[in-house]
């Protein structure tokens, strides 16, 4: 697989055609950089081959990593990922998730994180995808709280 960005292979005016809309491929890149949480992908030769580059990340990654095998990025916990990629290879599974403390760097949290199957439309398995989240980010900034109900929203006044 080539190491070229998106941006190289098409022109960033490109417009990508989903079932459920059309979008274009910089609107998309800038898109995947401001979602609150982290995605990576490892193909079905268990290759990392990508991962958004959010900021603030939970997981730090490296672009020297891309085109690596997954196990050899995780040595220390390579057994569970290879079976958990064996689960999914052979459709045992599509799904595993878990919660942690975070508990390193400067944010604390508490880290949701999920890894999903891949498959095509005939149920091919084409890869791993994960889903990293800092659940703490949804519980409001400075004490402040979202509401909780449809009228609670209604009555919040706006700042001036």
């Amino acid at each position: 697989m080539s190491e070229q960005k998106l941006s190289e292979v098409v022109s960033p005016d490109a417009v990508i055609n989903f079932e459920s809309g059309a979008i274009k491929a910089s609107t998309l890149d800038t898109i995947i950089k401001l979602l609150p949480f982290e995605m990576g992908f490892c193909d079905a030769n268990d290759i990392f081959r990508w991962y958004s580059n959010n900021p603030g990340r939970i997981h730090s990654r490296r672009k020297a990593a891309i085109g690596r095998p997954v196990l050899e990025l995780h040595p220390k916990v390579a057994h569970y990922v290879e079976k958990l990629l064996n689960d999914f290879r052979t459709g045992k599974r599509d799904e595993w998730e878990f919660w942690y403390p975070k508990t390193s760097g400067e944010e604390t949290g508490q880290i949701y994180q999920k890894f999903i199957a891949v498959r095509d439309e005939n149920g091919n398995y084409l890869g791993c995808m994960d889903v990293t989240i800092n659940m703490d980010l949804f519980k409001g900034k400075d004490g402040v709280r979202t509401p909780d109900t449809i009228e609670e929203f209604k009555a919040v006044k706006p700042k001036e």
